[in-house]
């Protein structure tokens, strides 16, 4: 019996290595601690629980990706927005997780820091990508708009804003803000008839 009993252990134990050699195993712990810890605004200890995969390659290699794109969150969080830049970069060429795209989400959040720059042509790069790889990204669509409309592209964001909607975004900043575009030119365009 005592002879059955190893060789279940040694099984089990053959199989979990195996498994998580070839990424089946998946471990989400530290993510989902590390954004709680960034939620508490516990910056070093997010990244610390992001970093872990990072440090054991050999098991996590398929949450490269992930691990990235949470400690972009991080030091967005904590305006170095650099560093953000590179640590999404590094997300999206690591995104390699079977099941968990993080690509369209790091493009989302680089486009993000585009906005607050005001750098709205390269917003709307970023988004375009975040589009092209997730189409029912509402978000993406819904903050490309808000980056057609600060380019003065009223045409682009509308569709935008339409396409948002269809996916659920129920933000409204966006079709208000063409709401009182349409508005006043709809009065501009009295104002003049009645001067001719």
């Amino acid at each position: 019996m005592k002879r059955y009993k190893i060789i279940l252990y040694f099984l089990a134990f053959n199989f979990l290595c195996a498994t998580s050699a070839f990424g089946l195993i998946d471990n989400w712990y530290h993510y989902e601690h590390g954004m709680k810890m960034l939620a508490a605004k516990n910056y070093d200890r997010a990244q610390k629980d992001f970093t872990y995969y990072l440090n054991q390659p050999e098991i996590h290699r398929h949450m490269f990706g992930v691990a990235y794109f949470g400690r972009a969150l991080v030091y967005q969080k904590k305006g170095n927005y650099k560093r953000a830049m590179d640590e999404y970069t590094l997300a999206i060429e690591n995104d390699i997780h079977p099941r968990v795209m993080i690509r369209d989400k790091a493009y989302l959040n680089i486009g993000t820091i585009y906005m607050e720059r005001k750098a709205y042509q390269e917003a709307i790069e970023a988004y375009l990508k975040a589009i092209k790889n997730n189409p029912d990204n509402g978000i993406a669509h819904y903050y490309l708009g808000l980056s057609y409309l600060r380019t003065g592209e009223l045409e682009k964001a509308e569709i935008e804003s339409q396409k948002a909607k269809k996916l659920g975004i129920t933000f409204t900043a966006l079709s208000d803000e063409l709401s009182k575009i349409r508005n006043n030119n709809i009065d501009n365009t009295t104002k003049t008839d009645k001067a001719n």
